[in-house]
């Protein structure tokens, strides 16, 4: 994850991401033109669909403002003299990614859930960082919270969150959908390492252990779960999920080069090492 690696767009991709995401706008494609023909050659039906379609993103723009409105009722909004120091992250990413605009940022209790997420709304961006994660940072462990805050900035910045109805057809399809997303992960991962490489493995096994227990995790003992846990139900929850498994996104940036914290065992350290060397071989 070198500081030259932002010149070069692709180099912070995913390489399955750009594959999953033609194919999937190619079946959408597809699907809008039976629809059109439909439309056409059957005038009766074409009105049918046109109005469920019309019905389901009414619906769908409904629920998405009332999530905008709770969270810009009841979140705190970051500013420079809001909660600063996540301000503070917020900006050098952005600067790093070179974004021309930066997205609104709310803090919100989530009943100590460690996450956040990015969306989007009627043509603006939004971040949002639960209060625990934040609440980490002040109790040392900014590097992973900044990893995190990065990875999100990196849905905004890929355009995770653009045009999505281009796609939304293909989602109807099994597993194509959740494959395309768990790429998007990946693919920000890399982002948020390249902005906090010190707090890229700290970051995923926060969400995996917790605040308290992950610096007591082993990490090389964490992603050998990759193979260790590899049953039919184990990869069928993959499969249909969001989000690739955390053994593997770990195990990633570990092939990628990531360094792991200097809390960490010398065993840890060890096979980070030999994880890099392997993937400089390839």
């Amino acid at each position: 994850m070198s500081a030259q690696a932002i010149t070069n767009h692709q180099s912070l991709l995913d390489p399955r991401e750009k594959v999953r995401y033609t194919l999937m706008v190619l079946i959408s494609i597809v699907i809008y033109a039976i629809l059109a023909l439909v439309v056409v050659t059957t005038p009766e039906l074409g009105i049918t669909v046109g109005l469920y379609a019309v019905i389901f993103a009414f619906f769908a723009l409904l629920l998405n403002g009332f999530a905008i409105g709770y969270l810009r009722g009841n979140g705190v909004r970051v500013s420079r003299t809001q909660l600063p120091m996540l301000n503070e992250m917020v900006m050098a990413h952005a600067k790093k990614l070179q974004m021309s605009e930066v997205p609104a940022v709310y803090v919100v209790q989530a009943g100590g859930t460690l996450n956040a997420f990015a969306m989007r709304f009627l043509g603006r961006d939004f971040v949002v960082i639960y209060s625990d994660v934040l609440a980490m940072a002040m109790r040392q462990g900014e590097d992973a919270v900044s990893f995190i805050v990065a990875h999100e900035l990196g849905h905004v910045w890929r355009g995770h969150l653009r045009h999505r109805w281009l796609i939304t057809p293909a989602r109807m399809v099994p597993y194509l959908g959740s494959a395309y997303s768990r790429s998007c992960e990946y693919t920000c991962d890399r982002v948020g390492a390249f902005c906090r490489p010190e707090g890229a493995v700290s970051g995923l096994m926060v969400l995996a252990a917790g605040a308290d227990m992950y610096p007591h995790v082993d990490v090389p003992e964490f992603t050998a779960q990759t193979t260790a846990e590899a049953g039919f139900w184990v990869r069928w929850a993959e499969l249909v999920s969001t989000h690739p498994r955390l053994p593997k996104r770990v195990g990633a940036l570990l092939a990628a080069g990531v360094p792991l914290p200097a809390t960490l065992g010398d065993t840890s350290r060890a096979v980070a090492s030999a994880a890099q060397r392997a993937h400089e071989r390839r």
